[in-house]
Order: C-alpha cells, then structure tokens, then sequence
C-alpha cells in the first residue's frame, strides 16, 4: 500500500496551475491594472489595493511571484544595508525616485508582512534563508488586500480611451481600467511599448557569467580566488571589482564576473590580482628573498590555491603572456621581463582574460533594458506622454549590482507606482 501524495509530474504540475489559473474570473473594470506580477509587481498592486483601489494583477507564468524563487540562489538577498543610487545603470533617475528612508520603507512594508530577516555582511535575507517565504508573505498580504491574482494572462495590447485604458490579452479577453502599471519585462514590455509609442532600449542580459577567449588558463576550472578585478578597454580602466571569482574554462563566473558583466563589452580585458592584499614588493621578498629573479615550483602554494599556483608556475616559465596595458605599476617601465619571478608576479598581479561575451544568458539574473527613464516622473513614475500609465521594476532601463540592488528598486518602484496609481485612479471619478 503507497503512503502519501502521488508525486505530480512537471507536465501534470502545469495543467492543474494552467486549470488553477484559468478558474480565476477577472472583473470587466478595475482601478488599477497591474500588468506583471512579479517581485515589483506584486508590492505595487498591494500598495494599490491598500489605498482603496480595487486591483487586478496580470502575470504571463503559472504563477505570481514565481521569478522571486530564483533570486539570490533562492535564499533571496531581498535588500541591502547600503542602498546608493551609484549600484545602478542610471543613478540620477534613481537618486531623484527614491528618498531617504529608501531602506526604511522596504523593511517596513516586509515587517508588515509578517517577514523577519537576517544580516550577512551588508545583505538582509529573510530568517529563513529560502525566497519562498518572500513569495508567501507577499501572496498572502495581496490576498489580504483583495488584490485579483490572474496567472497564465499574456497582456498582448493596452488601448488608450479618455478615462482609462483597455487591457487586452488571449483570444479577446480584456478589461477597462482606471490606471496601468507596466511591471513586465523580456519582450512582452516592448510589444506594449510600442503600442504606446513609448521608447524602449533593447534588452540584453546581465549580472552573468562572462565567455573570454580561449587560453592556458581554461585548465582551472572549478578554482576559486578572492581577486581583486580590473576591467580595460582600449588601456582605459572601465571597472573595477573586488571579491570572490569562479574560474571557468568558458571564462568567469562568481559574483564579481557577475558584477562585471554590468559593464564590460566584447574585446574588454579583465585583469585579476590574485592578491590584492600584497604589494608586488612584498610577494617577491617571500617568494625570492635574495631576488636571484628565480624561485621554487612550491614556492607560491602558500600564497595561492596550489592548482592555480601550479599552472601559472607554467606558464610563467614558458613565459607565456598577453599585451598586458593592466599591469600593476610597480612592473610597468620594464620593457623585458626577462626572470622567472617577474613573469610569475606579472600573472599573479594581472592574469588576463578577455572577454568575448555573456557565457551563459540563459543563467542572467537581469535583464538590462527596458522603457526609457526620460518618459517618466522620477518621483509618481508617472508616463509624461499618458496620464495614469505608470512603470516600474523590471521594466524601466533600471539594473543594480549584486547584492540585493536589483530586488530593492522593485520594492521600492513597487511603493511609489501603487500609491500614485491608486492616486490616480481616485481622481478619475
């Protein structure tokens, strides 16, 4: 005799959410018309349902929220203790959206939620650590709300009508709405973009693992090294990250190559120092102290991960290189590296890759990209060209750095769309 529930299928998994999904009815009219439900879009339609606007939230997935169980490797890094408008791709837009209490609204409104959290260096995850209990939390407080949730609903076109608009999705399925929140991304925003005649800036993935050219050191793959990581174009230093990376054999992975990806193109090189805490000067006292420009094959496997210690020990003796624009100062001027230990410190102060491009786009956390900013009230997110159209989270041109940057704009963007949607939607009447 089987104990227990019969383990569902992914296929039978999505029919009974497709039949769960379509057994929602959605009202002719509402107030307000979420059109996404995701992190952004749910915190907006709460905020509007709580100010006394009747709402409805219109999600392509299976399910609302579903894009938040991903986030942070799934323990969901829902905000950071450092919050600056400097972490995003356009920080005046954002510095003029957000105030002062930017972090204090958002623990707010998940202390609210019945949500507690916790600290590791500057980034909060809930106690539980899984980003499930971001979703719950935040489904149950629409619930609450009265918030209309209405998965597997693709918006395919928004009319405009002089009190509101027509949202349209499926085979002639629509309704009429007071005011619009765009909270969408990936191609959906630019098919209604241009219903809008609104400006998009193409989309491209990023915080992703980085393709670089192929060389010796694919060999390490799997190493991990605390680095400090410079980024060049054309000699000029175009970024500059600090912490821990996965050396791959298709190039970097890890959260600085992650961070990276937000700024670097095809032909940049990244230089890493493996050892950023250590001047040149003082590894090679360690590793030569009488500076005979020779040294052990051990030598640095104190220093070093010894795999990685061991290939660039090679190459340094093969005397393998790159034109190098990146190298450390205290070796620049030498026109010929002509000892061992210079060419060993010149691979541990700037190993090269050069990227080629994204490795894996299917495994980018954001999607750059979007409505243009300049189409929008910085402090409503109000459309300039439609009154009562409004847009937030993923899609606006907003992207962040690692660490919470990306979930913290959609909170945000989130609070001030809803309220100035249900604003809206009031003044209609």
């Amino acid at each position: 005799m089987a104990y227990g529930k019969r383990h569902l299928s992914r296929s039978d998994q999505r029919a009974r959410l497709a039949l769960a999904a379509q057994e929602i009815r959605v009202p002719v009219a509402c107030d307000v018309c979420v059109v996404g439900g995701g992190a952004a879009g749910l915190v907006c339609a709460i905020t509007a349902a709580e100010s006394g606007a009747s709402v409805v939230a219109l999600e392509r997935n299976l399910r609302c929220g579903s894009t938040i169980l991903a986030t942070g490797n799934g323990r969901c890094n829902f905000t950071n203790v450092s919050l600056d408008p400097k972490h995003y791709n356009n920080p005046r837009f954002v510095k003029a959206a957000v105030s002062s209490s930017w972090l204090d609204d958002i623990l707010k409104f998940f202390r609210d939620c019945g949500m507690r959290w916790c600290l590791e260096d500057d980034r909060l995850y809930p106690v539980s650590r899984q980003a499930a209990s971001v979703r719950s939390v935040l489904l149950r407080r629409a619930r609450k709300a009265h918030v209309i949730l209405a998965p597997n609903r693709t918006v395919s076109e928004i009319e405009t009508f002089p009190q509101g608009y027509r949202v349209q999705w499926g085979s002639g399925s629509s309704l009429m709405t007071r005011a619009v929140v765009l909270s969408v991304g990936g191609g959906c925003v630019t098919t209604l973009a241009a219903s809008l005649h609104l400006n998009v800036r193409a989309e491209s993935p990023v915080l992703a693992p980085l393709a670089c050219e192929t060389s010796p050191l694919s060999s390490l793959n799997g190493r991990r090294a605390h680095v400090a990581a410079s980024a060049y174009r054309a000699k000029s230093l175009q970024a500059y990250e600090r912490g821990e990376v996965l050396l791959r054999d298709y190039g970097l992975s890890g959260i600085v190559a992650f961070d990276l990806s937000r700024r670097v193109s095809p032909g940049d090189v990244i230089a890493l120092d493996l050892l950023p805490g250590y001047s040149v000067a003082e590894i090679r006292g360690i590793v030569d102290p009488r500076d005979s420009g020779h040294f052990e094959d051990d030598a640095f496997d104190g220093l070093l991960d010894p795999q990685i210690a061991s290939q660039l020990v090679r190459l340094a003796r093969a005397r393998w290189k790159l034109p190098r624009p990146w190298q450390p100062s205290a070796l620049q001027g030498a026109d010929q590296q002509t000892t061992d230990t210079d060419f060993m410190l010149s691979l541990v102060k700037g190993l090269p890759y050069c990227v080629t491009g994204i490795a894996h786009p299917e495994l980018a956390q954001v999607t750059r990209g979007g409505l243009m900013v300049d189409q929008f009230n910085p402090t409503t997110l109000e459309s300039l060209q439609h009154p009562s159209l409004f847009a937030c989270g993923e899609a606006m041109d907003i992207d962040g750095d690692c660490g919470g940057f990306n979930l913290s704009w959609a909170w945000k963007s989130g609070l001030i769309a809803g309220k100035a949607a249900a604003e809206a939607a009031e003044a209609t009447r």
